[in-house]
Order: structure tokens, then sequence, then C-alpha cells
């Protein structure tokens, strides 16, 4: 039962790094303490198998089930810290948001965008603005909500509630602050 659980982890943490500035809040938070309760969990029964003569035959018999635990939260801590969930999200996303960008920057200004997925991020509050274009990400951060803004021309203009990151090329992180 803990390897599935501590998988079904692996996958929420990965999908929360995947996002700009993080995915939802209670997601994360789901997913951390399944990561700390299977750790709990596993460490003890570990341990106790170890100490007894009896659980010894059976970790050398499962080595695999009591390793893949240990291995899928170096894998999940290794993915992280490299930052490969947000950069893979954003390579693979990269071709489809800029189009979607350049459509949006060269339509009319007041011109209204439902909500829609481009690439892997559902995004939302998609707008012209001067010289590229800036949408969120549904979903995001736990006050602040994050996009993308997409400026070929340098650093979006600033708003009192606004504030950007240069990811790389045209592409900013666009924080908008509660």
């Amino acid at each position: 039962m803990l390897i599935p659980l501590i998988a079904l982890a692996g996958l929420i943490i990965l999908n929360d790094w995947s996002m700009p500035g993080g995915g939802p809040f209670a997601l994360a938070m789901l997913g951390s303490t399944l990561a700390f309760g299977t750790v709990v969990v596993w460490i003890p029964r570990f341990v106790v198998a170890l100490l007894r003569s009896d659980g010894r035959p059976g970790l050398r018999r499962h080595w695999i089930r009591w390793a893949s635990a240990p291995l899928m939260g170096a894998a999940v801590i290794g993915l992280v810290y490299f930052d490969l969930p947000f950069t893979t999200r954003f390579a693979l996303s990269e071709a489809n948001l800029e189009r979607f960008a350049q459509t949006i920057a060269s339509g009319p200004e007041s011109a209204e965008h439902a909500d829609q997925w481009v690439g892997l991020y559902p995004l939302t509050s998609i707008e012209r603005i001067e010289g590229g274009a800036r949408f969120l990400v549904s979903g995001t951060g736990f006050l602040n909500e994050y996009g993308f803004a997409w400026s070929p021309k340098g650093l979006p203009p600033d708003e009192s509630h606004t504030g950007y990151t240069h990811l790389q090329g045209p592409w900013y992180i666009w924080e908008s602050r509660w």
C-alpha cells in the first residue's frame, strides 16, 4: 500500500513544481502530507525488519519493494532540485504558448479571450500588453497568482500589483500580487 501512496505523493509534488509559482496550495499540502506520512510509516517498518532476525530474510527476498520507496523519494527530490519539472513542462509548451501569445499580441486590444489550455498549461486572465501578451496559469500560487508574459521588446511595463522575472528569451514569469 505504501508504494502507490509514495508514487502518488511524488506525482503531486512534481506537478506542483512544474507550474510557475507552484500549483494549487491544497494539492501541494496533500502531496507533502502524503510524502511525510509514508516516510513516517516506512522508516519504522524498515528498522523493525532490520532488527528482527525473522525480518531480515523478508528484506532480502523483497529488496526491490523495500528499495523502491527511497529510490522514488530520491528521484523526486533530484528532479525538483534541478528544476526539471518546470523546465520540461515549459519546453514542451513553449512553441504553443508563443504562437498563442503572438495571436493575442497582434489582435485587437479590446478582444475578450476565454480561459483555455495552451500546451500543458490551463490559462486564464489572457490579455494583450504593450508589445506582447500575458496570461495567468490557472490554480497557481497561494495568495499571488502566476503566469507568463511574452514580451519580445524587453521587460513588460510595470504595474503596482505585478512583477516580472525573466525566464528566457522573450518570456517572463508574471506574478499578479494580491
